[in-house]
C-alpha cells in the first residue's frame, strides 16, 4: 500500500456547498523531520540509468515497487520533471523546448571561466590567453545539472521496515 494512504484527509471547501476530500500536505514537513533522522543509517549511493523511475529502482532494491515513495523522501524528489533525471530522448525534448535546438544550445555560452574556475564576464574571458579561459554551453549546464539529478541515495532494504512503521506512526497522530 503506497504510503500516501496514511496521509490524513482534510474537507476542502470548492464553494458554499461542495466540500473535496483531500490529502493534508501540511504533514509533509514531519515526514522530512522524521526522514532526516535516516540520512547517517544505512545509504548506498547509487547512479540513476537512464530511463529507471522511482517504482522501477524500488523494485531492483526492495523487490517493491510500492515503496517508490521512500526513493523520492530519502532523496527529497517532489516533482518527476522538475528534481528527477530525465531519460535521454526526455533531456533532448527540454532543451529543444527551452532552446529552440539542440545546436542552439550546444553553442550558446552560459557562463565563461578563468582558470581557477570562477565565472567571469566576455571581456575579461576575451582578454585572457587560451590556456587560461574556458566556457560552458547551456547544453553542458543543462546536462550537468540533469547529471547531478541521477547521484541518489538507496536506504538499505533491512530498514525499510522500520520506516514504514515510523512513518506510518506519524502519519496516524493529529497534526498540530
Amino acid at each position: 500500500m503506497s504510503i500516501f494512504a496514511y496521509y490524513p484527509k482534510i474537507a476542502y471547501k470548492i464553494d458554499d456547498y461542495n466540500y473535496l476530500k483531500a490529502i493534508d500536505i501540511n504533514v509533509v514537513s514531519k515526514l522530512k523531520d522524521y526522514i532526516t533522522q535516516y540520512r547517517s543509517i544505512g545509504y548506498t549511493p547509487y547512479v540513476v540509468q537512464d530511463g529507471e523511475s522511482p517504482d522501477y529502482i524500488s523494485y531492483k532494491f526492495y523487490g517493491n515497487p510500492g515503496y517508490d515513495w521512500i526513493i523520492m523522501l530519502t532523496n527529497n524528489v517532489h516533482s518527476m520533471y522538475d528534481d528527477w533525471p530525465k531519460n535521454s530522448e526526455t533531456f533532448k525534448q527540454y532543451i529543444t523546448e527551452k532552446y529552440g535546438s539542440l545546436q542552439t544550445a550546444m553553442s550558446t555560452t552560459k557562463y565563461y571561466y578563468d582558470s581557477s574556475r570562477n565565472i567571469i564576464d566576455v571581456l575579461e574571458y576575451t582578454s585572457l590567453p587560451s590556456n587560461s579561459r574556458s566556457l560552458e554551453t547551456v547544453y553542458e549546464y543543462e546536462l550537468e545539472l540533469n547529471t547531478n539529478k541521477s547521484k541518489i541515495k538507496i536506504l538499505n532494504p533491512n530498514m525499510v521496515s522500520t520506516l514504514e512503521s515510523g512513518l506510518r506512526s506519524i502519519l496516524s497522530k493529529p497534526i498540530v
